[in-house]
């Protein structure tokens, strides 16, 4: 026969467990609106009666001993958080790109200011109306400014360019990985350690789990991440379980230790001085990987910054240097600039000699450098000092002609071609047609590399966003939902309170109405 008081275990418990829910349905509500909470509930398992006495006695009816609160436990899908990570890397990757490419974009802007374009057609009209009267110096004066325009604002050009890149660096280095990387890494691997010691005590730390899954969100946005998670046993009845994170290169398969439960390793980005490219360093406390771990980096806001940094576009020569960034970002224009600006000083330099044939250059490097860039282009101190230094004509006759100034024209207007190097024939052409040809297919480029990155990006974050509602769905808190919880709760709670009197009044009735 069951005992007597053995019922009021059940309906203690019954009453414990209703309570539990409609204290996780509240925890619930008053969370609605805190960033990063996951809905929680209560694991109920229920308590059997059977045992192992029972298998050599005579059979009989069993009735279980209620409920048991087994645990409070948070609704996540690790599915979902695996792929919400990876699409949130790949759209911090094309919103850095985007950022930095617009910052290109106000730099080559043509439309909105009179750019380059424009000192170059005003630098060939006024060669033109000086081939018109070859003798007046004022005219001579006129298109030796126009010139010395021309040469600032390629000066200009290389200056902002340079300034756009100074930027991404201190971005990338100061910014994403020592504040913000290394920062998250630490805190990640911190907290680690107390969810660690909570669960070796018996405790459930959601609010815990919450931060740090919070934290984890972040670090997928600069950087390719793979979460894992592996199980320790504490003792005979209690096994936890550790989380490592690893950047996870997906061309190549690497895993790279970041995050090691309370160990963790930081990066480090610097300039290389001899390639002139950013490179990043792990400073590893554990794990097989030191030192440069720049090729591993797919995706996040740091590969998006690598690729403004370092991307080299078609002047990126991989079979030298294998890994060369081919993406079009800041050296790509900054070399494309020096093209310009060295094959433009190198044509027309040639032109302008003496009838024997002596070299009388219009352009230099205001540095001293032998090598003519956007940077140092400039005119030269014998054009400065004497419009007139320009040649007209290359004949010995006295008649006043322009043939050279009509070679400059042709030269500028013609198709022409932009070596990688200028005093080599034989090197790379880089573009083959006129001046102004050069600078509109440089800013089409720059237009179309905005234009595509934004439709991905715009594609990504639709597809981030949907991944974040798919996620809600199932860890956020839903206010109609928790509604229907608490009232079913509530009368859950209320019928194991009305089964406490039903027990409490049959006990009366045995206690002070039997036996009488």
């Amino acid at each position: 026969m069951r005992p007597t008081f053995l019922a009021f275990e059940t309906a203690s418990r019954a009453i414990a467990a209703s309570q539990a829910n409609i204290d996780v349905t509240g925890n619930n509500i008053a969370n609605i609106n805190t960033d990063g909470y996951t809905r929680q509930r209560v694991d109920l398992t229920s308590i059997s009666n059977s045992g192992y006495n029972q298998k050599y006695t005579a059979p009989c009816e069993s009735v279980g001993l209620g409920v048991d609160v087994n645990s409070i436990t948070q609704i996540r899908d690790p599915f979902l958080d695996a792929r919400y990570r990876l699409q949130n890397a790949e759209t911090s990757l094309y919103s850095t790109l985007i950022a930095g490419l617009t910052d290109l974009e106000s730099v080559f802007d043509e439309t909105e200011t009179e750019g380059l374009q424009s000192e170059i057609s005003n630098f060939i009209n006024q060669l033109q109306i000086l081939s018109q009267t070859p003798t007046s110096q004022d005219i001579a004066l006129v298109a030796r400014t126009a010139a010395q325009k021309l040469t600032e604002i390629i000066n200009v050009y290389a200056h902002q360019t340079q300034q756009v890149r100074e930027q991404q660096i201190y971005d990338l280095s100061k910014v994403v990985i020592e504040t913000d990387f290394n920062t998250l890494v630490k805190n990640i691997a911190n907290l680690n350690t107390q969810i660690r010691d909570e669960l070796t005590h018996g405790n459930t730390p959601n609010e815990l789990y919450d931060k740090r899954n919070t934290l984890i969100d972040q670090l997928s946005g600069l950087v390719n991440i793979k979460v894992t998670v592996k199980p320790e046993k504490i003792s005979e009845d209690l096994t936890i379980e550790n989380l490592n994170i690893a950047l996870y290169d997906p061309k190549t398969g690497i895993t790279i230790g970041l995050i090691d439960n309370g160990l963790y390793n930081t990066l480090n980005a610097s300039l290389n001085n001899v390639t002139n490219t950013m490179q990043i360093e792990i400073n590893s406390s554990f794990g097989a990987y030191s030192g440069d771990i720049t090729r591993y980096f797919s995706s996040g806001s740091i590969k998006g910054y690598l690729d403004l940094i370092n991307g080299k576009g078609h002047y990126a020569d991989t079979s030298v240097i294998p890994g060369e960034n081919t993406f079009r970002g800041t050296l790509f224009y900054e070399n494309a600039m020096n093209t310009f600006a060295s094959n433009f000083a190198h044509i027309l330099n040639e032109i302008n000699t003496d009838s024997d044939g002596t070299p009388k250059p219009l352009f230099k490097a205001s540095d001293g450098s032998s090598i003519i860039t956007a940077a140092n282009i400039s005119i030269s101190d014998e054009w400065e000092q004497s419009p007139s230094y320009i040649t007209t004509t290359t004949s010995n006759t006295s008649d006043g002609g322009a043939d050279n100034i009509i070679r400059m024209i042709n030269a500028l207007t013609s198709d022409m071609n932009f070596y990688r190097n200028p005093e080599d024939t034989s090197s790379e052409i880089m573009f083959a047609g006129s001046a102004n040809q050069y600078m509109t297919g440089l800013i089409g480029e720059l237009s179309l590399d905005v234009e595509l990155n934004g439709n991905f990006s715009d594609t990504a974050s639709y597809v981030l966003n949907n991944l974040f509602t798919y996620r809600e769905a199932i860890s956020g808190v839903s206010l109609d939902e928790e509604g229907i919880n608490l009232m079913a709760f509530q009368k859950s709670y209320n019928a194991a309170a009305r089964y406490f009197t039903a027990l409490d009044e049959a006990l009366d009735r045995i206690i002070n109405g039997m036996g009488l």
